[in-house]
């Protein structure tokens, strides 16, 4: 075979392959054609979506409000109750004691109050009695005094009439006349003294009896804060109270849904012994995101689906909710939001998953188109508009609500009617 041969029939065929090529992909650029979408009127709705869980409207953790062992239950998981009714009890002997204990108490104090009384009344006549006594000695020797000054006082006197002068005896009987009227000073300053004592001790006395006296009567007479009871009959009172607090009644008519205790185990104070609901009436629970929590507001309109019943339709509801203070759950911010449902479902139970759609916003019979037909460039925002047959141009517009679906609202730059070009 010749040389030429051999090298043309390859070198026609690569030609033909790329002029092959070359003819599918001016063909493909020339059919491929411009997706458009014609502006009109629409209706735009924004929702949030989140999960929750059921979870009854009322519900209680009963607790007892004293320690002590469980003597009786008297319900099961299931049972349902009504309000009022006795739910469980304690052992009533320890609650018993404490009644005894207050009422002996309340005996022994009363009686060690009146003793004391009755003891300061002894001091204090003991006390007024010998008061008494160092008394009358005092005056007695003012009067002694008084009588051995009258008396020198005289002789001197006497002395003087008969001698008229200072003779040697004059002057021995005046020096005893001074001698008894320091004396005599001296006793009243002495009986002063004592008054003043005496009075001092007479007054601790009697102060002493009135705070006995005042002791016993606040074991008999009413105390000032509760009318009718003595401070000691108060304490019975408080132990008849804790007696009454280890029944545990049910606060409103429910299901039983959970039981944590057996009869004869030990409940501490505040420990959930039954939990009671109402399983007719549910509500939703969910915490939710910042970026969509802060963006619903309370009486939005919901609707609801459960995975759970996947063939039963949504149910209405209404954000009811919302706490008003954050909580990190895995570091992002969340907020606690509950959903009231509008109409209920038998089928339904406390604890099940359920879809959330809240209806944040709604525009109708606004101008709206896609949102991937929107450019956003150096901070102004854009559509591709049609104007001739292979012609467009770049049309700044006015943004308005963002979709759920995608839709955007245009609030000016767009017509009814205006083609616009989408990627």
């Amino acid at each position: 075979m010749k040389t030429w041969v051999k090298i043309g029939i390859p070198t026609a065929i690569l030609l033909i392959i790329i002029g092959f090529i070359g003819w599918r992909i001016q063909a493909g650029v020339g059919a491929k054609p411009v997706k458009t979408i014609t502006a009109s009127y629409q209706t735009v709705v924004k929702d949030i979506s989140f999960t929750g869980n059921t979870e009854s409207v009322q519900s209680a953790n009963m607790a007892f409000e004293v320690s002590g062992s469980i003597k009786n239950i008297f319900v099961k998981v299931g049972d349902t109750v009504q309000k009022g009714q006795i739910i469980a009890s304690l052992d009533p002997e320890s609650a018993s004691l404490q009644i005894a204990k207050a009422q002996a108490d309340k005996a022994s104090a009363a009686s060690v109050a009146y003793t004391a009384w009755q003891n300061a009344l002894q001091t204090q006549q003991d006390t007024n009695a010998e008061n008494a006594k160092s008394l009358d000695a005092k005056k007695q020797a003012v009067r002694d005094a008084n009588a051995a000054l009258q008396q020198s006082s005289n002789v001197y006197a006497q002395k003087q009439s008969e001698t008229q002068s200072q003779d040697y005896a004059t002057l021995a009987v005046q020096t005893g006349v001074v001698a008894n009227q320091t004396a005599y000073n001296a006793a009243q300053k002495a009986l002063a003294s004592a008054q003043a004592s005496v009075k001092t001790s007479n007054d601790t006395a009697k102060h002493a009896v009135a705070s006995a006296y005042a002791q016993y009567i606040s074991t008999q007479q009413a105390s000032q804060d509760t009318a009718g009871l003595s401070s000691l009959d108060a304490l019975t009172k408080i132990s008849q109270i804790n007696a009454a607090k280890s029944i545990l009644r049910a606060p409103f008519s429910g299901v039983v849904t959970q039981k944590n205790f057996d009869i004869g185990e030990f409940a501490a104070a505040g420990s959930a012994v039954v939990t009671v609901a109402q399983t007719n009436d549910l509500q939703i629970s969910a915490d939710v995101p910042e970026t969509d929590a802060l963006t619903i507001s309370q009486n939005l309109p919901a609707s609801v689906s459960f995975d759970a019943l996947a063939s039963q339709e949504a149910l209405g509801a209404i954000v009811s909710q919302i706490y008003p203070a954050a909580k990190q759950i895995q570091g992002v911010p969340t907020f606690h939001i509950i959903v009231a449902l509008t109409s209920q479902n038998s089928a339904l139970r406390s604890g099940i998953t359920a879809n959330v759609i809240v209806h944040v916003d709604k525009k109708d019979h606004v101008i709206a188109v896609p949102r991937r037909a929107i450019i956003t460039k150096s901070g102004k925002t854009y559509v591709t508009k049609q104007t001739g047959p292979k012609q467009t141009s770049e049309v700044e517009v006015a943004t308005g609500l963002l979709g759920s679906d995608g839709l955007e609202e245009i609030t000016s730059g767009v017509h009814e009617g205006d083609v616009l070009v989408t990627p």
